[in-house]
């Protein structure tokens, strides 16, 4: 956890902020800078309360509206901000907030934004070869459609912040991805019973695309993933807690 929120959380320099501000939006860039600024803030709050420096700290909203802040020390030991960048002395949410790291980090590696690309681009080699039935070259264009939805929401700037409500929105959006693979299987299911006739490099191009659908995630619902990772996530919440620099109050 202490290297993971140390890289998700790094102080970004002035080129990585103004390279997020050419690409985006108006609006967007504006809210980029907002966080890239509310990010430094609260490391240097993190570092003066602890009276040493963050290995790294990341944003967390364990609920919508409620911003906290999660610095990870040398130690392991950490410190939980609240919004206005004072310690938290909540321990039941100071470990809502730790619970959300973890959940969010756990996310994090299940929604690969290259690996969604690997597997557009795998779609795309398979199209190219022409001669599949359009009842597979549909389902095909819909899976790489809704990876490339996916994708663009895990690219986003702003998911620098661990967000539990974001996570309904990425859920929504793979279940996307999911249902169109498991239509793309069930159409392809015919090919697969006369494949000794096929040519074998449309074989191979659907077996990349099989496997790069594995490799990106296109085989298991993230919300049930999500919902099995919770007990764990929750474990390693209340070890943060108790390795809180500050003297937490229960209630």
């Amino acid at each position: 956890m202490e290297a993971s929120v140390a890289r998700a959380a790094r102080r970004p320099g002035p080129a990585v902020c103004h390279s997020w501000a050419m690409d985006a939006p108006p609006t967007e860039a504006a809210a980029v800078r907002d966080l890239v600024g509310r990010l430094e803030a609260a490391r240097d709050a993190a570092d003066r309360i602890a009276d040493r420096p963050s290995l790294g700290l990341r944003a967390v909203e364990a609920e919508p509206g409620r911003r906290s802040y999660v610095a990870a020390f040398e130690g392991p030991a950490f410190l939980c901000l609240a919004g206005d960048l004072t310690a938290e002395t909540s321990a039941r949410r100071a470990r809502q907030a730790a619970s959300a790291s973890l959940l969010w980090e756990y996310a994090e590696a299940r929604v690969d934004a290259e690996a969604l690309r690997a597997l557009v681009q795998a779609i795309g080699r398979l199209l190219a070869l022409g001669g599949e039935p359009a009842e597979v070259a549909e389902p095909l264009e819909v899976v790489a459609a809704r990876a490339l939805e996916l994708a663009a929401w895990r690219d986003d700037p702003l998911r620098a912040v661990a967000s539990v409500p974001d996570l309904d929105v990425a859920s929504r959006l793979q279940e996307r991805l999911v249902g169109a693979y498991a239509r793309f299987v069930r159409a392809s299911d015919p090919l697969v019973e006369r494949q000794d006739a096929l040519d074998p490099g449309l074989i191979a191009a659907l077996r990349a695309v099989e496997e790069a659908a594995g490799a990106a995630g296109a085989g298991e619902r993230l919300a049930e993933q999500l919902a099995r990772a919770l007990e764990e996530c929750d474990e390693g919440a209340g070890q943060m807690v108790a390795a809180n620099l500050v003297r937490l109050r229960g209630e």
